[in-house]
């Protein structure tokens, strides 16, 4: 009898050790998990969002522009990725117009608007080591400007004031780059090429006088360097 519960215990014991062992080991039919591409550089890909602020001016800051964008990855395009955005900036006469003023005794503003929509195709070199943290593409605008420019002030006794407005097209195409000095954070900078322009309707008054008219051509077009500084989401 007291063999028989020996076998007994000496059984229970083995079962249970082999449960465990095979709970320990992976099922063979089970699929590892794959570890995770660790990603070889900053290009923007599909499903990415970048934003950024933009600031431009000149060295003497006679004009000024500020504005915000942003673009997103959409679409796998041969080796690189195209992605599709949009911008809003706004610019205005500074120390130009202060000079004026100064000069004149009048009054001097002239301010613009323009919302673009756009297109960026982000592509790196075959060859990119070194470029890890670079996004390099290029980009084709379309949109309008607004602007407006007034002039007013008093001559000879008579208050008077000139006021012009327009809104014309504005298409261009460039290139651009952004650095990453964090997994997030970017800075940058990009070379346009842009038409934009068209002719003041305007209004012009002194004293109770007013006449309205279409004259006196502006223009924006041009190249330039933007700067701006962003986050990718």
């Amino acid at each position: 009898m007291q063999g028989r519960i020996t076998m007994l215990c000496l059984a229970s014991l083995l079962t249970v050790t082999s449960a465990r062992a095979q709970e320990a080991q992976p099922s063979a039919t089970e699929t590892p998990a794959a570890p995770t591409a660790p990603r070889l550089n900053r290009l923007q890909g599909v499903g990415d969002i970048d934003a950024r602020a933009v600031f431009n001016a000149d060295i003497v800051l006679a004009f000024v522009d500020v504005g915000v964008g942003v673009d997103v990855g959409v679409l796998q395009l041969g080796p690189g990725v195209l992605a599709i955005g949009g911008e809003f900036q706004v610019g205005a006469c500074v120390s130009a117009c202060l000079l004026l003023n100064t000069l004149t005794g009048y009054s001097w503003s002239h301010l613009f608007y323009s919302p673009h929509a756009r297109a960026t195709y982000h592509f790196l070199p075959s060859s990119s080591a070194g470029l890890e943290k670079v996004d390099l593409y290029g980009l084709a605008l379309v949109g309008a400007t607004i602007t407006t420019t007034r002039v007013a002030g008093s001559t000879s006794g008579t208050d008077f004031e000139y006021v012009g407005s327009d809104v014309g097209p504005s298409v261009g195409l460039g290139v651009g780059g952004k650095y990453f000095f964090s997994d997030k954070l970017f800075f940058g900078a990009e070379g346009r090429l842009r038409y934009s322009a068209g002719e003041y309707t305007y209004t012009a008054r002194a004293g109770n006088v007013s006449i309205s008219d279409s004259q006196s051509a502006w223009s924006l077009s041009g190249f330039n360097v933007q700067l701006f500084a962003g986050l990718r989401l």
